[in-house]
């Protein structure tokens, strides 16, 4: 026998195809019950893994819709504008605020308007602890019993206007009588105790130029259908919350202050602060 004729036999035999009986081929194509039992799992897994995400998901969008809700709803238009000084104040959110005519604080003196004025004013005349100063770079406070207290300047700057109203209404009126009786108030405004009130006009200059409120305003319209006068009412602007900044010092304020007039009659330090 040649090797041709035994390898030629074995090459055919090798290549011969043997069918695979029904039996088997059932065998091939179903599952084994352990192999069965671990898609389920693997499926129910799957399952339960998507109603977990589904409830989080679900979640989350609620709570970002009440966070949007609720920041809508108390701060309409609202934005903050980023800081540039270290400062344990937070930023304050900003909304539009219309300036509107109100005669009660353009009014002359009376039990009213001087309470309207002082209402203005916080707990602690604008005055709020300030614990770990040096975190903030900020020069020693003002030490009192429980800590330092810093002067917020929105308080400052009100309480020099209430000191220019005050003295305002004071001369108008000493000169509308012809009385003598004001001269040494207005010998003190000359006099080294006037510092206190001279230093309002640059201050607030100062306080006005740095704030730079950039509304635009547009003339009223007159009775004739005109307009020339600017007279600022009724007009939009950019305005910090005063909810948030009274909000704030009632949270900080300095609860030692027995002052709680916008312009008193105490006298004054030699640095032409106002007695607490």
């Amino acid at each position: 026998m040649s090797l041709f004729n035994i390898f030629g036999r074995r090459t055919e035999a090798s290549s011969a195809y043997n069918p695979v009986s029904e039996d088997e081929d059932k065998l091939l194509d179903e599952p084994t019950l352990a192999t069965r039992l671990e898609l389920e799992k693997l499926q129910q897994a799957n399952a339960n893994l998507k109603r977990v995400l589904g409830i989080f998901a679900g979640f989350f969008l609620a709570f970002l819709a009440l966070v949007a809700f609720k920041s809508w709803e108390t701060h309409e238009d609202s934005l903050v504008f980023p800081r540039i000084l270290k400062s344990p104040v937070p930023p304050m959110p900003m909304n539009v605020q219309t300036f509107e005519r109100n005669s009660l604080y353009a009014s002359r003196p009376s039990p009213e308007s001087d309470a309207a004025w002082n209402a203005l004013l916080p707990e602690g005349r604008g005055f709020v602890y300030v614990p770990e100063s040096e975190k903030y770079s900020l020069p020693p406070g003002e030490k009192v019993f429980y800590g330092e207290i810093y002067s917020v300047s929105l308080f400052h700057q009100l309480h020099c206007l209430g000191q220019l109203r005050k003295y305002y209404w004071l001369l108008v009126d000493g000169v509308k009588s012809n009385s003598t009786s004001l001269k040494p108030m207005v010998e003190g405004l000359l006099g080294p105790s006037g510092e206190h009130v001279s230093h309002c006009f640059d201050y607030l200059r100062q306080t006005l130029q740095c704030a730079g409120d950039m509304a635009l305003e547009w003339p009223r319209k007159e009775e004739d259908g005109s307009r020339f006068a600017v007279d600022g009412w009724n007009i939009p602007h950019e305005c910090r919350s005063w909810d948030h900044i009274v909000d704030y010092m009632k949270d900080n304020y300095f609860n030692l202050s027995m002052n709680s007039e916008i312009a008193p009659d105490h006298p004054m330090h030699k640095d032409g602060m106002a007695k607490l």
